[in-house]
């Protein structure tokens, strides 16, 4: 009989231990597909998805102005504010030796003050329980790709907004919270980038060695070549011959360089041509074949 009733009782306490965790699932399952608002407020900050527009839009207390970015062009940093404080660290054993009777010292307070005893100023950095949170409506792919070609852009804009919003931190994490929920849909998918980038490069170098093949020139060439942010194709090919092609662009065409000279200048290959010229990538591997073309007499470098 009380074998039974442990049994009974082993069996009940095993159900509701199944029922517990059964709901404890389908809890976090319920949490999980709650739809998260298109709209976000706090104290200071308004944001909304504008899907009829395909844009966010952020609204700050004391701008005249909202800020906006298409769905998928949005870039956001958090960063949280910190000052950094100074106090003074005494040695142990207090020493009256000093260079003049009246020693002075920096304080953090900005003042100055005399002192006979050394010590050390020691700074430390601490929080201000302000986040300051950077928006940008980023163009693409230049935003991610001025890294990829490796080449200084500094005259394009990769920017059609930008916005810095102080929060409290407190608020700042609901912020950013409410735009990890919308990730997919409002920041880039730099993978995804990356690989469109990549393959448009190739097609833009694939052209032009088609045009070279085209004229029907010789293998053991030199060529370089380097892409912009857009992107955009630089090419250069000089071939065993002598003869020099350039192109450039998004639609790059091969052209033949009139009287071409040379020089290097850096990791750069400047060349000119009457009132032209341009400046090419150097790349080390390449090198060799540009000094044989020229022991060679066909090509010439100032």
């Amino acid at each position: 009989m009380f074998t039974d009733t442990l049994i009974t009782l082993g069996i009940t306490v095993a159900g509701l231990v199944a029922f517990a965790v059964v709901m404890g699932c389908w809890e976090k399952a319920a949490i999980a597909a709650m739809v998260v608002p298109d709209y976000f407020q706090v104290k200071g900050l308004e944001a909304n998805i504008d899907r009829a527009r395909h844009e966010v839009r952020i609204t700050v207390e004391g701008h005249a102005r909202f800020f906006r970015a298409p769905l998928g062009h949005l870039v956001v940093e958090h960063k949280v504010e910190t000052v950094t404080l100074a106090h003074e660290k005494r040695p142990r054993k207090r020493c009256r030796i000093a260079l003049t009777s009246k020693r002075t010292r920096l304080l953090a307070t900005g003042r100055y003050v005399a002192s006979r005893d050394w010590a050390e100023t020691v700074w430390t950095a601490a929080e201000t329980g302000k986040t300051w949170v950077q928006l940008r409506a980023v163009c693409l792919p230049a935003y991610y790709a001025k890294h990829w070609s490796g080449s200084e852009e500094g005259q394009i804009s990769d920017t059609t907004d930008r916005m810095d919003v102080q929060l409290p931190n407190r608020k700042a994490r609901a912020f950013k919270s409410w735009l990890e929920h919308h990730s997919r849909e409002i920041f880039p998918d730099c993978a995804t980038i990356r690989a469109a980038w990549d393959q448009t490069c190739a097609e833009l170098l694939r052209a032009c060695r088609q045009q070279r093949d085209d004229q029907g020139n010789a293998e053991g060439a030199f060529e370089t070549w380097s892409f912009s942010a857009q992107p955009t194709i630089a090419y250069l090919v000089i071939e065993a011959d002598g003869a020099a092609f350039w192109a450039s662009g998004d639609t790059p065409i091969l052209e033949l360089v009139e009287k071409p000279r040379f020089k290097l200048v850096g990791d750069k290959l400047a060349i000119f041509s009457g009132d032209d010229s341009r400046s090419f990538l150097m790349p080390t591997d390449r090198i060799a074949i540009l000094q044989s073309l020229r022991r060679q007499g066909v090509v010439r470098i100032g």
